[in-house]
Order: C-alpha cells, then sequence, then structure tokens
C-alpha cells in the first residue's frame, strides 16, 4: 500500500500540468527582479557612452 502511494506521490509531482505551473510560478517571480536588472543595465549603457562621447570629444 505505502508503494503504490509513494508512486502515486511521485507520479502526480512530475505530472507535465504541474511541471508547467511550477515553471509559470518560477517566470512570475523572476520576472520583476529581471526586469529591474535590464532598466538598470540600460541605464547604466546610457550614462557610458555619455561618458565615452565626452572623453572623444575632450581629445
Amino acid at each position: 500500500v505505502t508503494d503504490k502511494f509513494t508512486e502515486s506521490i511521485y507520479v502526480l509531482a512530475n505530472e507535465p500540468s504541474v511541471a508547467l505551473y511550477r515553471l509559470q510560478e518560477h517566470v512570475r517571480r523572476s520576472l520583476p527582479e529581471l526586469a529591474q536588472h535590464k532598466s538598470d543595465m540600460q541605464s547604466w549603457e546610457e550614462q557610458s557612452q555619455g561618458a565615452i562621447y565626452t572623453v572623444e570629444y575632450a581629445c
């Protein structure tokens, strides 16, 4: 009985719909942080380009 119960839990835990749910859950948690990192990197890139432009034309 215990083996069948364990097997049932294992199958349920590895069902594709559960996997997709876990993937969606992960994306929803991670996406805001990734979007913030992207925004920070774009800001840093703009500042860097401005500094490079200033250095090139100062010489």
